[in-house]
């Protein structure tokens, strides 16, 4: 004969109700993070937050630059997520089963997002549109195996040493400087061409930190970075250089007239970050964390910016 269960009180009841529906809420923002990370929508904010640092910086009118670029960062980040799953399989094998899960999904919203943008874009002239288009088609030319449908044996451009970070580098630079700069229909100065190596610098610097964490998988699939080929500790001499020209580049600009102090503060400090997360290559196993860092950079400095002009 079973024992009669002991009744639940009150208590037990509304503790029991809270655990229950506390766990869906870790489950769920567990979900979101995931997919924040795997998909890398840090990077969107990173497109916006530059954009608006060059519209502040330039005295840029208001436009739709900043929404365009977030737009195409999603859409090619998104899009390079998928296509790795097809070309590098065994890596980082957890985001890869996230990508095919939604593969579908990801798909429609990524290309809708380059979609949307495209159409924006249009609003500001064709030249808006061209420059636009310039992540794009450098992605496609960094992701595509050209062999598989040439003659002529051409390697993906992400697996080429030096070339790969540098058109990323080159191309999201060229976004967050030039395309607000058409939509005001703006002329490019020297101070808009000091922000584009300003930016140029950072997002090379950002580009080879997660290529440390991913030395094993990059050996693998012929992908030549430079912890791959100079190793880590020369990887982090390197990217001080690099840091310490993009320095002298502010200071240069300043001293040149034609960057005020307050800004040239607010970038300098966003070097100073950039230069403390550099400082831990070869010293984290947190590489994620330090990507992250670097790339939220311009949303610091963007803070920084509205806080000064605030002031």
């Amino acid at each position: 004969m079973s024992k009669k269960k002991p009744e639940r009180t009150g208590s037990d009841r509304q503790s029991t109700g809270t655990g229950s529906g506390f766990r869906p809420s870790v489950k769920l923002w567990h979900r979101i993070r995931k997919a924040y990370i795997f998909l890398q929508l840090d990077i969107v904010g990173m497109g916006i937050a530059g954009t608006l640092v060059t519209m502040v910086i330039l005295s840029l009118e208001p436009s739709l630059a900043p929404v365009v670029v977030g737009l195409v960062a999603y859409g090619v980040y998104v899009g390079d997520r998928i296509s790795d799953v097809r070309y590098d399989p065994q890596a980082t094998s957890e985001r890869s089963a996230f990508i095919g899960r939604h593969r579908r999904l990801l798909s429609i919203t990524s290309a809708g997002a380059y979609g949307l943008a495209i159409t924006l874009s249009a609003l500001g002239g064709p030249l808006a549109l061209a420059v636009t288009l310039i992540p794009g088609v450098t992605w496609i030319l960094y992701v595509a195996d050209l062999s598989e449908r040439s003659l002529v044996p051409v390697q993906r451009l992400k697996t080429i040493f030096v070339l790969n970070s540098t058109l990323v580098a080159l191309a999201w630079a060229t976004a967050m400087v030039v395309l607000p700069i058409v939509f005001a229909d703006a002329a490019i100065t020297p101070l808009a061409i000091v922000l584009a190596v300003y930016f140029f610098a950072d997002i090379f610097v950002n580009t080879e930190i997660p290529n440390v964490r991913d030395i094993e998988d990059d050996v693998k699939n012929n992908v030549s970075t430079f912890p791959t080929v100079v190793g880590v500790k020369r990887t982090r001499h390197l990217l001080y250089i690099i840091n310490m020209l993009s320095v002298l580049v502010v200071i240069g600009a300043f001293l040149s007239g034609f960057l005020p102090a307050l800004f040239a503060l607010v970038l300098l400090a966003g070097r100073v970050l950039a230069v403390f997360l550099n400082s831990r290559i070869g010293r984290s196993n947190d590489y994620r964390r330090l990507e992250l860092l670097g790339e939220m950079n311009y949303v610091f400095v963007a803070c920084g910016l509205f806080i000064a002009i605030i002031g």
